[in-house]
């Protein structure tokens, strides 16, 4: 008898996803091959010796890892992190030194505003642009609107986001710039941009600091990422150093460490042309299956878009009168795995060490969808201009109540809460929960895509009284 998936112990569940040889759409990067024969992981899971070098303070291998990331990234220096990105962007805005004011691109990923509240910060939103059903990005006008309403000492937006959409960076740093606000970019997806002409461009000398995700789309373990200080930034390099050590674990794993210099040698090393090319004919094969679309260089200069990431594949199944949900189900019991789903579409990472049988499968998979009779409008995140009751650091630290997500309308919260993956807040601490966040907080529910900051279908609000 098949034992349920709840009663596995982690490596049962693990070995049966190895056994089950799926095609991995997913993080990590490496996709569970490129990282096979330069390890040996017990031998190398050691600590702070003579000669392995220390994170904390770096001056021999690891040194040498970080200015080897610098000089690939454009960066005056990198810092290797085995915390994620999210230890990144707390560490971003640490860096900035306390209570300071933040514009924030409301696409932002929940870790943003854990480093609001550690570093005090005050913050305002600026919301990424919409087209019909299309959630873009955060443009350029919208962020020099929004500093001229309110005067920022840092801006910090998302590109590339989990759907591989890109921002107009190099105009926001501008626009920042003359404003006299620095600029921060959580860059986590958008690793493998510096290893190929033929991948967006990234304006590393334009940007002040900014972070990857090495595991999301290179061959690096999970956990393993990147920081950057861009070579204009005026923060000092030991400020930066010191921000990460606050959050930075003081046993960090060499395992994570040892990947990062791995997936920089790899990605210098990659077929980015070949893998391309069978992307592109992938994508060519998709777009003749009735009632499947994908996203392609057509989106391009609308809804603040300025670039796509061609390694990236988003399948709109909206037109077959199923939701994202439903689809990823589908093709996961046909060993086919995807990154992500949301109400419309399903977002699949490739990457270069993919097999080449993958691609087919994955095909097989969209043209065996089934069919509903589901009518879906286009799925937003509401816009909604939230009423902020506290500040970001007061309600994180406040005393707190879980309530049901139906109860909570006017209630403050207390944390971030939205849909994982990609992360996004819907509500952010501090604000009113609105009426709309309820309604939007209830149908991703119903619809089997997990919340954030939700237990149990309860959100965490400031208590009263």
């Amino acid at each position: 008898m098949t034992r349920d998936k709840k009663s596995l112990t982690l490596p049962e569940a693990l070995g049966a996803y190895a056994a089950l040889d799926a095609a991995r759409f997913h993080m990590p990067g490496h996709k569970g091959r490129s990282l096979s024969w330069p390890f040996e992981m017990a031998q190398w899971d050691v600590t702070e010796l003579t000669g392995t070098d220390n994170l904390q303070m770096p001056e021999g291998p690891i040194l040498a890892a970080e200015q080897a990331w610098a000089q690939a990234c454009g960066a005056k220096h990198s810092f290797l992190s085995v915390n994620g990105s999210t230890q990144c962007i707390v560490a971003m805005l640490l860096s900035l030194g306390p209570n300071k004011h933040v514009l924030v691109g409301r696409d932002c990923h929940k870790s943003v505003s854990a480093g609001l509240a550690m570093a005090g910060h005050g913050v305002s939103f600026v919301y990424p642009e919409f087209d019909g059903a299309l959630n873009g990005v955060v443009s350029a006008s919208a962020v020099e609107a929004a500093l001229k309403e309110r005067k920022a000492d840092a801006v910090l937006i998302t590109s590339p986001n989990f759907y591989g959409l890109c921002a107009d960076v190099r105009a926001i740093a501008r626009v920042a710039h003359e404003n006299g606000a620095l600029l921060l970019v959580d860059s986590a997806h958008g690793a493998h941009f510096p290893f190929s002409p033929l991948l967006p461009d990234f304006p590393s000398a334009c940007v002040d600091l900014w972070c990857v995700s090495a595991h999301k789309t290179l061959s690096a373990l999970t956990q393993a990422a990147v920081l950057h200080l861009g070579v204009s930034c005026p923060i000092a390099e030991h400020d930066v150093r010191r921000a990460i050590s606050l959050t930075q674990t003081t046993s960090p794993s060499y395992l994570l460490m040892a990947s990062l210099d791995w997936a920089l040698f790899s990605a210098r090393h990659a077929d980015y042309p070949s893998h391309l090319k069978r992307v592109e004919a992938l994508v060519k094969r998709l777009k003749k299956l009735n009632g499947v679309s994908v996203y392609g260089k057509e989106i391009i200069g609308r809804a603040g878009i300025y670039d796509i990431d061609p390694t990236r594949l988003v399948l709109d199944v909206s037109e077959r009168g199923i939701d994202g949900r439903a689809a990823a189900l589908s093709m996961e019991a046909m060993r086919v795995v995807p990154e992500m789903a949301d109400a419309r579409n399903v977002v699949f990472i490739t990457a270069a060490p993919d097999k080449d049988e993958w691609y087919d499968m994955l095909f097989e998979a969209a043209n065996a969808l089934p069919y509903g009779s589901r009518a879906l409008r286009p799925s937003r995140m509401p816009a909604v201009k939230h009423e902020a009751a506290l500040g970001v650091r007061e309600a994180v630290l406040a005393r707190t109540e879980l309530v049901p997500i139906e109860a909570c309308w006017g209630r403050v919260a207390a944390q971030a809460a939205g849909t994982y993956p990609p992360g996004v807040a819907a509500v952010f601490p501090g604000e009113r929960v609105a009426k709309e966040d309820i309604g939007y907080l209830m149908a991703q529910r119903e619809l089997g895509i997990p919340l954030f900051g939700a237990a149990e279908g309860r959100l965490c609000v400031v208590k009263e009284g």
